[in-house]
């Protein structure tokens, strides 16, 4: 997906500006809906970690004259190697979504032009990601990353020739002001006289919390152009995803966009409003103090007034 040019990454996640050169505002869909909690992340992650360890042993087993300079060096070195290690996962999620980049931006291109990227739309479209952002530093196969690529294009092809949707936005920008949050659909389609969001993942499958995304954006109010300039939101019946996975084919998969969904999306929300540095005060050094700073912190003084 193509980076929107009114939001910008922060401390605090992804946000978005209501007008060129204005301030941040809103925080973006996918930073709330990324509060929370991913608990299954760390055994994934420890996998990953102990997969690249393993493959620095295979490499020792099959070089063993260079094993006795390669140990040496680790072991004179550890802090390099527990780094190079624990970098496994994010240097995985990284070489993904920077396909998933591509992908996003190929179909882009598809939607707004109605014909199919060319293969040297392709290469150049990759080469100008890689020098924008140094995308597919560790590929060494380009020819092989665009044969994934194209895979993943002729799943896209198959989705439009079977449900023929009509493109009413691409690639735009949808804000809430009741809530607060802002964030940029794929597309906004029209499907058998229906108008829903649209969603391309490249990702292994397609997970629920997809919903939460796709919730915000059927809930949007107003749609915000790049130069800032706003439109009522159309309404939109639901989200769907389409899943372009790595061998190929698709998958239209509907999300439940409903209260329950919302609610949580809301509540995720506070979330990210939400400012630890703040709620540690100043080390109280009486008794009294200690007890007047905990009765201010919530607000029980002005209650007793």
């Amino acid at each position: 997906m193509t980076t929107p040019r009114l939001s910008a990454d922060t401390p605090r996640g992804r946000m978005y500006r209501l007008e060129p050169d204005g301030p941040l505002v809103y925080p973006s869909i996918t930073t709330v809906a990324g509060m929370r909690a991913k608990d299954h992340l760390q055994g994934w992650y420890a996998t990953m970690a102990s997969k690249r360890a393993l493959e620095m042993y295979d490499w020792l087993d099959r070089n063993p004259q260079r094993a006795p300079a390669e140990i040496s060096r680790v072991t004179r070195n550890r802090w390099q190697t527990q780094k190079r290690i624990a970098a496994a996962a994010e240097e995985h999620t990284r070489a993904a979504a920077d396909l998933g980049t591509l992908v996003h931006a190929l179909c882009e291109q598809w939607a707004r032009s109605g014909s199919r990227p060319t293969a040297a739309d392709a290469e150049e479209t990759m080469q100008a990601q890689r020098e924008r952002d140094g995308s597919f530093a560790a590929d060494r196969d380009p020819a092989a990353l665009l044969r994934r690529v194209g895979l993943r294009l002729d799943g896209y092809g198959a989705f439009l020739d079977d449900f023929q949707p009509e493109f009413l936005e691409v690639e735009q920008t949808v804000v809430n002001h009741e809530v607060g949050y802002a964030g940029t659909t794929d597309a906004i389609v029209r499907v058998g006289g229906t108008i829903l969001s649209a969603d391309i993942k490249t990702s292994k499958k397609v997970r629920g919390d997809y919903a939460l995304q796709g919730v915000a954006v059927v809930r949007a109010e107003e749609l915000l152009d790049d130069d800032g300039t706003t439109r009522p939101a159309p309404e939109m019946t639901g989200a769907f995803i389409v899943h372009l996975p790595e061998d190929g084919g698709y998958a239209a998969v509907p999300l439940r966009t409903g209260d329950a969904e919302f609610a949580t999306f809301r509540a995720l929300k506070q979330a990210w409003m939400f400012q630890p540095e703040d709620c540690a005060l100043d080390p109280a050094g009486t008794p009294k103090d200690l007890l007047l700073t905990v009765l201010r912190a919530k607000g029980g003084l002005d209650a007793l007034r």
